[in-house]
């Protein structure tokens, strides 16, 4: 059976019915079909019987006229010792972790805070590798025929820099103006806000006469300026510090320049890389042990990458199919709600709903008829994203339960934020997915089939 969580290859449909959840286990033993063949070792008695009394003789030398017992070394009692030492040791690390989580997950935020450059460069090099595969293979080597290898690499990988730099470049002079106009805009407005959301609840109170909303307006004339006062004030005052600070913006000019200086060595030495890590495993591992790792590291690898690659892919295309669609219907700030959408498109399952949410509550302040007009978009996007485009570029099926996936975005949104949320479900899948294979190694050891 395929354990890998985020292979596209389609599951063979199980025969027979299938198990409710109310249905019993049962666990069926089976006899050992191909069983393990051990080695005949033949021991020469004479021999045994020389080393024996070698053994004897060297541990009764005297010294000083006394016997005494020589010390043997024993390979198996150093072994269970290790094994013990080992255990109580890590016992002690965890309990003394245990006892200090708060220093600990902040120790662990920080040590991440400082490589977030390689880890950024890393995503990078993840998502433009295949990129560069492509273009070495299909237009430098078929098209122009270029035989020499480095030479092809070399030329890919400055092709594909270049595009991707471009589009950075482009992004910042497009968009980014844009979007920030946008939010002064929405600053300006916060004061009439509140008219708006009062006019709309007595039109609401006008037209269902039936439902009393006098709560909701008594409520709204109380909170709502506080409110609105609140958030003028707050972006007026953050948003200037973020982005405006000095010491900011070359930090992240220093980290951006970094993260794409470490993906091009990356993708350059990626070879390099790998052969180095197979060459540390096999020195310190037996070599069926080095190949069994290697083989889940390969897995591991292309699940971890393959949800990271795929979902790019689909949360851009989400965005820029949601900006057309809202500039087709005419509603304002569509490059700053499509941009929203987009980015938290990448959370798996909790997304669509978090990037709706602030669209609505816009819309809603300024046209409660737009309101309705983006929810049915966002409902559309996602189905269409949900039903057709995510199969078709991450699989069939990610082969995560949902309650993993919940686990994973919750675990990882609690200690890492967003980009917990984002990476928290492919870290869970891998760890799924180790844990299903050594489950099933186990089982099939013990010979038991559990259903």
């Amino acid at each position: 059976m395929s354990l890998n969580p985020f292979s596209k290859k389609k599951k063979k449909k199980q025969q027979g019915v299938e198990k409710g959840h109310r249905e019993p286990i049962v666990v069926k033993f089976f006899k050992e079909k191909d069983p393990e063949k051990h080695l005949k070792v033949s021991i020469d008695e004479s021999a045994a019987d020389k080393t024996g009394s070698a053994t004897t003789e060297d541990s009764n030398e005297t010294v000083d006229g006394k016997r005494h017992a020589k010390f043997v070394p024993n390979d198996k009692y150093f072994t269970i010792t290790m094994y013990a030492f080992t255990a109580v040791l890590a016992i002690v690390i965890i309990a003394i972790m245990i006892a200090n989580i708060t220093p600990v997950m902040e120790g662990i935020k920080r040590f991440i805070h400082v490589l977030s450059p390689f880890i950024i460069g890393g995503i990078i090099a993840f998502v433009l590798t295949p990129i560069v595969n492509f273009l070495d293979e299909a237009l430098f080597e078929k098209c122009f025929k270029i035989k020499k290898p480095k030479l092809r690499a070399g030329l890919a990988i400055l092709l594909t820099y270049i595009v991707f730099l471009g589009l950075i470049v482009l992004a910042m002079i497009k968009l980014v103006p844009e979007m920030a106009d946008s939010i002064k805009e929405l600053i300006g407005k916060s004061k009439s806000v509140y008219g708006s959301i009062m006019n709309n609840l007595n039109a609401l109170n006008e037209q269902f006469p039936d439902i009393d909303f006098s709560n909701i307006i008594d409520t709204a004339k109380e909170n709502l300026p506080a409110i609105l006062s609140n958030i003028g004030d707050i972006l007026k005052v953050s948003l200037p510090k973020i982005f405006s600070t000095s010491y900011s913006i070359v930090q992240l000019v220093i980290n951006i320049l970094l993260a794409v200086a470490i993906s091009i060595y990356m993708v350059c030495d990626k070879r390099r890389i790998a052969a180095a890590a197979t060459k540390l495993i096999y020195a310190l591992l037996k070599p069926e042990k080095a190949e069994k790792v290697i083989e889940d590291a390969k897995e591991s690898f292309q699940i971890f990458t393959g949800f990271i690659i795929g979902k790019s892919i689909d949360s851009l295309i989400i965005g820029i199919l949601t900006f057309f669609i809202l500039t087709v219907f005419q509603l304002k700030y569509s490059l700053l709600v499509a941009v929203i959408v987009g980015v938290t498109n990448m959370i798996p399952f909790f997304g669509p709903f978090i990037g709706a949410i602030p669209g609505v509550l816009l819309y809603l302040c300024i046209e409660p008829v737009d309101a309705l007009i983006f929810a049915g978009i966002i409902l559309a996007v996602q189905q269409f994203d949900g039903w057709i485009l995510g199969p078709m570029i991450l699989g069939d099926s990610t082969g995560v339960r949902p309650i993993w996936v919940i686990f994973g975005i919750t675990v990882g949104g609690a200690y890492f934020g967003f980009a917990g949320m984002f990476l928290g479900v492919p870290f869970t899948a891998v760890i799924v997915y180790l844990v299903n294979k050594a489950v099933e190694k186990k089982l099939n050891n013990k010979h038991i089939e559990v259903q």
